[in-house]
């Protein structure tokens, strides 16, 4: 199922206005019947509309047209994993003791090499604003256009793990992708 109703609700516009500013922004010329025929999926958009109706919701188009995770919905995960400050832990064999990552820590330390001050409360602004770096990292990016289905969790740990990567120094990071693709 698409989100076209879904997100021209948490718009709080209707089909006809919908339709109108569509018009009116020189996107699409679209009734509001074949604007309502979209959302119940009993006509399927061709993908220039497809297109233009993402240009104006501002959403990528496997978005819109259900596939993966809403920007807000992954900052969102980000801002519950500092404030639970989420627990990421890796499974090692004994005799090891398995490691902790702590998601606040490492926003903390994020923060503190780039000289950003955490407010009191955060929101999504905050996250958007000091922490949009996360989509560099392929495996966040890919949950924007997935069609597979991921616990908060490992999305959280997704999020822990590019934060974690992109604060390492850049000389760091430089000799471990070197490693990496020398093996």
């Amino acid at each position: 199922m698409n989100r076209i109703r879904e997100i021209r609700e948490n718009k709080k516009i209707s089909l006809k206005k919908t339709t109108e500013l569509l018009k009116s922004n020189d996107l699409l010329t679209l009734t509001p019947d074949a604007l309502a025929k979209y959302e119940r999926g009993d006509r399927q958009p061709n993908e220039p509309t497809w297109q233009a109706l993402a240009d104006f919701f501002n959403v990528s188009v496997d978005y819109l047209k259900g596939y993966g995770y809403s920007k807000d919905y992954i900052y969102k995960q980000l801002d519950d994993a500092y404030k639970e400050d989420y627990l990421l832990t890796f499974e090692l064999e004994p005799p090891f003791t398995s490691p902790s990552i702590s998601a606040r820590d490492e926003i903390k330390n994020y923060c503190k090499q780039n000289k950003i001050n955490i407010p009191q409360d955060t929101d999504l602004d905050f996250w958007k604003t000091n922490f949009n770096f996360i989509f560099d990292d392929k495996s966040v990016n890919r949950l924007l256009t997935t069609k597979d289905k991921y616990s908060d969790s490992d999305i959280k740990e997704l999020i822990i793990n590019a934060i974690y990567w992109y604060g390492l120094n850049p000389h760091t990071r430089e000799l471990v992708n070197k490693l990496s693709h020398n093996s």
